[in-house]
Order: C-alpha cells, then sequence, then structure tokens
C-alpha cells in the first residue's frame, strides 16, 4: 500500500512538471456536414520546453473512425519549436445522430525508459478538437446563455447565442429571459431583439437588464422563441457584491478597570443566509501599543437580517482618552475590515468610524478638562507660593 502511495505522488509530481510541455493548434476545428465530405486538416504540435519529445498522435470518439492520422507518430528535437502534423476526414453519405459531433486528435508524449529499466512517467496529452455539425431536417435551434456579474441600478445585458442547426432558414428568433431568486421567485422579465438565421449559422441575442433588486445570487432562464418552436438554457448569476456591513458598537453598563463588552450589530444585504460570521477585534491606542486582541463566537446571519457580535476588553490598566478599535469580520472565504474611534472615560464608551467626530458634552473634552487641570495647578501653586512669603515675612 505504501509503494502505490508513493508511485501516486511521483506521478502527480512528474505530471505537474509537465503540465505545459507539450501544446496544439488549433484548439478546435468545426466542419458543416456535407455527404462524404473531405478535409485535410493540419495542426502544429507544440515543443514548449525546448527538450527532445517524442510524441504519438490519434483520434477518439464518435468520429474517429471517420479520421485518418497521416503522422501517427513525430520526433521534435530540443532545437525545434513545433512540428507540423495532418489528418484526413471523410465523412459518409449521411449520420443517424445529428446536432454537433466531436472526437478529440490527441497528441500524446511518449515516456523515454531504457531496457531493463523501470520507467515511472506522466504521459503528457494536449487535444485538439474535431467538431461535425450534422443539421437536423427542418427547423432546429440549440441556444447558449451568457450572465455577467451584474451592479445595483447599472444597466448591463444578458447574451444569447443561437446555433440553427435545421436544413431550414429561422425565420424569426428572439429570447425572452425570466430571472428567478433563491426562492425560486421570479423577479423580472426581459426581452431580446429579433433576427432571422439562415440554415447552418448562427447570431447573437442580447437583452438589456437594470437591475433593482436586491443584491444577492439569481438564477437567469433563456427562452428562444423561434418560429413556433422554442428551447431553453439557464445560468446562475449575481447582483451586487457580496459583503456585510457593521451597523454599531455600543458598551453598556461600562465602568473602568472593568469587563467593557463590545455590542458589534452586523447587516446582511445579501439575498442568502451567511453562515459562520466571526469577527477579530484589536484596541490600540494612539501610539500604536496594543492592549487587546479577541476573536467572537460564530454566528449565522440570515438574509436581510442582522446579528450581534460580542466581544470584550479587560480595562485595569487603561487610563481615559482616545483609542482605535480595529473589527474584522470574516465570512465565505472574505473579510470586511472598519476603524472605530473609540473615547474611554471613567463610566463609558463610545464609539464612531473612524474619521468621523465622537459627540462629547463640552464639558468633558479632553482638552477643556486639560485646561481645567493647568489652570488648578497654576492656582494651588499661587497659593503655595504666597504662603511660602507670608510665613517667610512672619518669620522676620
Amino acid at each position: 500500500m505504501k509503494i502505490k502511495i508513493i508511485l501516486i505522488f511521483i506521478l502527480i509530481a512528474l505530471f505537474a512538471n509537465q503540465t505545459y510541455a507539450l501544446g496544439i493548434a488549433p484548439s478546435h476545428y468545426d466542419v458543416v456536414f456535407q455527404p462524404n465530405l473531405e478535409k485535410n486538416v493540419q495542426l502544429k504540435i507544440i515543443n514548449n520546453v525546448g527538450k527532445d519529445v517524442d510524441v504519438v498522435i490519434y483520434a477518439e470518439g464518435e468520429l474517429s473512425e471517420y479520421i485518418t492520422i497521416n503522422n501517427p507518430s513525430v520526433s521534435i528535437s530540443k532545437d525545434e519549436e513545433f512540428k507540423i502534423v495532418s489528418y484526413n476526414l471523410k465523412l459518409p453519405q449521411n449520420f443517424e445522430n445529428k446536432g454537433v459531433l466531436e472526437a478529440n486528435i490527441i497528441a500524446r508524449e511518449i515516456p523515454k525508459g531504457s531496457k531493463g529499466e523501470t520507467s515511472v512517467s506522466a504521459n503528457l496529452a494536449v487535444v485538439s478538437k474535431l467538431r461535425v455539425n450534422v443539421p437536423y431536417k427542418g427547423k432546429y435551434a440549440e441556444i447558449k446563455l451568457f450572465v455577467t456579474n451584474f451592479k445595483q441600478n447599472e444597466q448591463s445585458n444578458f447574451a444569447v447565442e443561437v446555433r440553427n442547426l435545421g436544413t431550414e432558414d429561422i425565420i424569426e428568433a428572439y429570447a425572452i429571459i425570466n430571472i428567478y431568486d433563491p426562492s425560486n421567485n421570479k423577479v423580472a422579465t426581459v426581452t431580446s431583439n429579433k433576427v432571422s438565421i439562415n440554415s447552418k449559422e448562427k447570431d447573437i441575442l442580447i437583452a438589456n437588464w437594470v437591475p433593482n433588486v436586491n443584491s444577492g445570487n439569481y438564477r437567469a432562464v433563456a427562452t428562444l422563441m423561434y418560429d413556433n418552436l422554442n428551447t431553453q438554457d439557464e445560468k446562475p448569476f449575481t447582483v451586487g457584491t457580496l459583503s456585510l456591513d457593521i451597523l454599531s458598537i455600543t458598551v453598556d453598563s461600562f465602568t473602568l478597570g472593568g469587563i467593557a463588552k463590545f455590542d458589534i450589530i452586523v447587516e446582511n444585504n445579501w439575498n442568502e443566509n451567511i453562515p459562520n460570521v466571526f469577527a477579530e477585534t484589536s484596541v490600540k491606542d494612539e501610539k500604536g501599543k496594543t492592549y487587546t486582541q479577541f476573536k467572537t463566537a460564530s454566528v449565522d446571519i440570515p438574509s436581510f437580517n442582522s446579528q450581534e457580535l460580542n466581544a470584550y476588553w479587560d480595562t485595569a490598566k487603561v487610563i481615559p482618552g482616545s483609542y482605535k478599535l480595529n473589527v474584522e469580520l470574516n465570512y465565505l472565504g472574505r473579510k470586511t475590515e472598519k476603524i472605530f474611534d473609540i473615547m474611554v472615560d471613567y463610566d463609558k464608551i463610545r464609539a464612531s468610524l473612524a474619521g468621523q467626530v465622537i459627540g462629547v458634552k463640552e464639558s468633558e473634552s479632553p482638552e477643556i478638562m486639560k485646561a481645567i487641570y493647568i489652570l488648578i495647578f497654576l492656582v494651588v501653586a499661587l497659593i503655595a507660593f504666597n504662603a511660602f512669603i507670608y510665613f517667610k515675612k512672619l518669620k522676620k
């Protein structure tokens, strides 16, 4: 068992080292079916690492029997950037299956090994895909829906690629796109432009949308309407950016020297539940000295709701003054960070976003208190000086 595990790791390591050793171009080749069609297709096998490489070329898939490789094996020297190979395609009179038929043209590196030695190597392979479009009798279309990540109240669009795989032209085609929230409620419907599409050709339909919905995950279902027929495709997408917001931070029933409990209210504006949300907090003074670091318990926050996180600070060695509270929310591999100014007094702590003015009573302003302390000191000093003069005169 241990030997097998070791061999697996060796294979993985070798494959990782050779991931980009070979390349192939083109990556795909498309053909529109014609009875008894014959084509010669050239491929470029690219030597990406500049070493001697032996390569075998073969075909796999439902079209492989109609493909003949002209150069089933080639050698590329370290001085050659690429080697040209080719294959012949010979199609039959008809196919029973319709639509897009495929085959993979595979170029695989042959591992080098000596006789009598055990050679372990990952056989790197690159693929060029052959696709043959076999038309359906009459009218037949297939679609592919393309979505983007929308921003709230900003126009963007859905794109629908339409391929006419039938033998007849499509006179009129357009797409109706219904948009659903995570509870499968339809929140919007948009319609694309209208086009006509010739047989064996394709076109793109565009449907514009300005999302006036909440941020979150949604699902778009596109229905192509064409000449009394229809077909569908669907894709998930998002509106806005997944993020949490800190609404407020409060401290109740506080006395300096005791434990301060910060109540952090976090709001979820996303249209789905966000699990395992926690915060990492730290308190620093104006010189950057860290007084405490704390990690809160984890909570789940339902969609469009808020939840409270609690952080604690032992203020036994804290003096009144201003500090910085850093709050970093962690959720779904993301982080949201905010810094708050906090003012610590003997019986209260007030918090506001850094850069905002903290509302304090004028009589409690640190500058005013400082001036009062200086004034008291001067008065006491003056009284002491007068007393000294008085007793000196009395002694004489």
